[in-house]
């Protein structure tokens, strides 16, 4: 067993000072048990660090705990990292596991994953102004089609006027990456983000599959922590996969908080919506970016019925505004007052 944590004194002295470093204020402290060149940590410790009920229950590989305070719930599955917390869908790096009559989960699910979703208010603050927009695709690249016809280009653009004109009548000031029905590198749309004063960025896409199975819903990306697979890759199979360190790896902590609360704001204000989960990925323009960056599937036009209400102008609507309501519960999080 290892203890990897400063005093408590130490760790509380720095808290109240505000000089908790670059990624997380007042981190969490556990006792890690090493399996298969990872650090876990016993549920019961998670449990009691976020102040769940001591006892939880188990129904065969599901594992439920819950607290006092009725937002505040978890659900994990033991050898599967399809989780749930709060209700939000939310995919593990790693499966949690059963050692020795107890139940582990990695210890970096526990600070990169749950930690700033049942802890907002220990997340390091940095108040938001200005909101960057990206419509994605446009010009020659068309993005995905519809059945119907329908063209990503066009309806990545529309929600994103959409959601400007909300977040404007919130206060924000926005920079849009694209404006027009034109072509945009990912490189330049990074630059443009990280050579602006915007505290946010969110890419704005939808989504298409060749599958006969019709997947359907939404689901929300940021930036996968360093070292660690993305949501579903196989390219860590044959030894390929960049595990490398990102600009947008300093928020962590504040990606995986965007990203939660945006996920939860879709499921709650938008009528039949699936939920996809909050996904990791290395999409080039939420790991180069150096603010806190998101990348929003709005829903798969591959599947009849979801393009069809994508097609429809109240539907669009009513992703901008969960989009909106997202962004201003993080900026009313990250206010440091």
């Amino acid at each position: 067993m290892s203890r990897l944590c400063l005093p408590a004194c130490i760790s509380g002295l720095i808290t109240a000072m505000g000089l908790a470093g670059v990624s997380q204020a007042d981190e969490p402290s556990f006792n890690t048990v090493r399996i298969d060149d990872r650090n876990y940590v016993n549920l019961a410790d998670v449990a009691r660090y976020y102040e769940f009920n001591r006892n939880w229950t188990q129904e065969g590989l599901n594992v439920a705990l819950r607290s006092k305070l009725k937002w505040k719930k978890l659900d994990l599955r033991i050898d599967s990292c399809d989780g749930k917390v709060n209700g939000v869908r939310i995919w593990l790096n790693h499966s949690p596991l059963e050692n020795r009559n107890s139940v582990l989960i990695s210890e970096v699910d526990v600070r990169k994953t749950l930690d700033p979703v049942l802890r907002p208010w220990a997340v390091r603050k940095k108040k938001v102004k200005t909101v960057m927009i990206d419509p994605g695709h446009g010009g020659e690249d068309r993005g995905a089609r519809g059945k119907r016809g329908s063209t990503e280009k066009h309806l990545t653009l529309d929600l994103a006027m959409r959601v400007e004109k909300l977040l404007k009548e919130a206060g924000f000031k926005v920079v849009m990456t694209r404006r027009r029905d034109t072509y945009i590198s990912l490189e330049d749309r990074s630059e443009l983000a990280n050579s602006s004063d915007a505290d946010l960025f969110v890419s704005l896409h939808f989504n298409s599959v060749a599958n006969s199975k019709q997947p359907q819903g939404v689901e929300t990306y940021c930036l996968t922590p360093v070292g660690l697979s993305s949501t579903g890759s196989i390219r860590q199979r044959f030894g390929i996969a960049n595990f490398d360190k990102e600009p947008g790896n300093a928020f962590d902590y504040q990606n995986m908080l965007l990203a939660y609360l945006v996920q939860q704001r879709l499921l709650a204000g938008v009528p039949k919506v699936e939920d996809r989960g909050i996904k990791r990925a290395r999409f080039f323009v939420i790991k180069a970016t150096e603010i806190p960056s998101i990348l929003i599937e709005n829903g798969f036009l591959s599947h009849p019925v979801e393009e069809k209400r994508i097609l429809t102008s109240a539907h669009r609507n009513k992703l901008a505004v969960a989009i909106v309501e997202g962004i201003k519960k993080y900026a009313e999080l990250m206010n440091p007052s």
